[in-house]
């Protein structure tokens, strides 16, 4: 089992651990109650704060690690159930699927809130992605299964993986605060700099997405709570 990392500050912790005091109630004072759309025993879904996208959800750790390259060796059979159930639903609901994320390492500590493990989840065409990420000249890497992340532990990275393939890009050169969601603004039409989360919230996308899932969760009907953490366990 993977050691979790001390978190520092991290909003995204604080939030699963039920503070009252996050980004997410700052913002939507309520409205809706909660962004949570479904869990297991060591993994929250939840939609993003600022979408880019109808559909933009987040998949992120419980414990705190800087990536999933630090723990999807020992949480592969528990990953591999959630996305078995999310993605037939996710594609029915919003069309395509693609996982992106910014795998971050123990020397970003300092930005704790982007440095908490976090998958975005999207519905656009990964293949046109990953040819932005590729036309900046990063070193890729095609990998044949979800295990192989492992060997990124402890680096900063990109990932890719839709349809195609799994992909991840280590950069030549310092890049762009936010690059992933600068490629998926670029792709989807969002002018320079918008897709910044601190710039757009979009609450209607988000408020949207929140209601298009929030039955995903459900087990015989119900709908998930916090008081129901496994909703998604064989």
């Amino acid at each position: 089992m993977p050691r979790a990392a001390e978190c520092s500050g991290s909003d995204l912790c604080d939030e699963i651990a039920g503070s009252r005091d996050t980004t997410f109630l700052r913002i939507y004072e309520g409205e809706p109650p909660s962004r949570l759309i479904c869990a297991t025993e060591h993994f929250r879904l939840l939609a993003d704060l600022s979408p880019l996208t109808l559909g933009h959800l987040l998949l992120l750790p419980v414990a705190h690690y800087f990536s999933f390259a630090q723990l999807v060796t020992d949480f592969s059979a528990e990953l591999d159930t959630i996305l078995g159930k999310l993605e037939p639903m996710y594609r029915q609901t919003f069309g395509d699927f693609t996982l992106l994320e910014h795998g971050s390492s123990p020397g970003m500590e300092a930005s704790a809130c982007i440095s908490h493990a976090h998958w975005h989840i999207l519905p656009i065409a990964g293949r046109r992605i990953d040819a932005l990420i590729v036309a900046d000249g990063l070193d890729t890497t095609a990998l044949t299964g979800m295990d192989q992340l492992a060997e990124f532990s402890g680096v900063p990275y990109f990932m890719c993986w839709h349809e195609a393939g799994l992909r991840v890009y280590r950069p030549r050169r310092p890049l762009r605060s936010q690059y992933l969601r600068s490629k998926v603004g670029a792709l989807v039409g969002i002018a320079d700099p918008l897709w910044d989360y601190a710039l757009v919230v979009r609450k209607e996308l988000f408020r949207e997405t929140v209601a298009l899932t929030s039955a995903w969760g459900a087990d015989a009907d119900r709908k998930p709570t916090r008081a129901r953490p496994e909703a998604w366990r064989d």
